[in-house]
């Protein structure tokens, strides 16, 4: 009797030992090692041996099949999650009418009081600039000074005036204005920006939402749109410049033996169980197998 228990045992007991020491060989030892200057077959472990390999391949696989342009597209910037985002911003905007908090005052949460006043007046300078070159690009001067004059001309009894004033005098006259214009547009520009970006920054948040509540529904869908382009539009040097696969791979080549046997046991824990469990279930069965050919 006892050998028809013995030789099924046994088997079990053996699958069970080769496939547990199977796996842990899949990750140890974790470095060669060495008889005087032979090395050990098998050492290190299988993984730790193929890292390179494991991480290029990791890399390719998420960058080709789970983090691709279309999976991109069809999850971040889906309708649902766009409707998400769209929600989000629209309690936001509700919250922010009880909110008696200043612009000024929210901005001061994540932005130093003295940067803010830099970026200020930065922001005022970058727009005199920009505005003052655009006024000077559309040659204001000469334009004014010709409408001037046409509307002078058009007035009753002054048409004499198109007999004195000829395209010299209007274009000098154009030329004086824009002279005026280049030398104080700057000035006039950065004092009113700045005025007005003082008017935004004392202005509370509940007054802000109150006074636009209407536009606001159009303002975020515009928004959440205007985001789905850039992403559809800029969604392949996003991902050039990103570079998911090289990121993947020197993250998986910087774990340490240690770290990567945690890794793969964290998530085939389960798996590489019920196989050591298994090879003890075929050895029973092989043991019993082998009994019955061999009595």
């Amino acid at each position: 009797m006892l050998e028809f228990i013995a030789a099924p045992l046994l088997g079990g007991v053996i699958g069970y030992i080769t496939n547990d020491i199977a796996i842990k060989m899949l990750f140890r030892p974790r470095r060669a090692m060495y008889i005087g200057k032979f090395h050990i077959p098998f050492t290190p472990g299988l993984i730790p041996r193929q890292k390179d390999r494991i991480a290029a391949s990791i890399g390719n696989v998420i960058s080709t099949q789970l983090l691709n342009r279309d999976a991109i597209i069809n999850t971040v910037i889906s309708d649902e999650n766009l409707g998400k985002v769209y929600s989000y911003l629209m309690n936001v905007v509700q919250n922010l009418k009880n909110s008696e908090r200043t612009v000024a005052e929210v901005i001061k949460d994540y932005i130093p009081e003295e940067n803010i006043n830099m970026y200020k007046t930065s922001l005022q300078e970058g727009l005199a600039l920009a505005i003052s070159s655009k006024i000077n690009e559309a040659d204001i001067g000469t334009r004014l000074a010709q409408g001037g004059i046409d509307m002078l001309a058009e007035k009753p009894g002054m048409g004499f005036i198109s007999l004195f004033i000829n395209d010299d005098i209007s274009g000098r006259l154009g030329g004086i204005i824009n002279n005026v214009l280049r030398e104080k547009a700057p000035e006039i520009i950065y004092e009113e920006t700045g005025k007005y970006l003082e008017e935004i920054l004392s202005m509370r948040l509940c007054d802000i939402a109150i006074k636009y509540e209407d536009r606001i529904p159009r303002l975020l869908r515009g928004f959440v749109d205007l985001c789905r382009l850039i992403i559809e539009e800029n969604i392949d040097k996003i991902l050039k410049l990103v570079d998911i696969e090289q990121i993947v791979v020197e993250k998986v080549r910087s774990f340490d033996a240690v770290q990567l046997e945690q890794m793969i046991f964290g998530i085939m824990h389960k798996e590489l169980r019920a196989i050591v469990y298994l090879g003890a279930l075929l050895g029973f069965f092989m043991g019993f197998i082998n009994l019955l050919f061999f009595m």
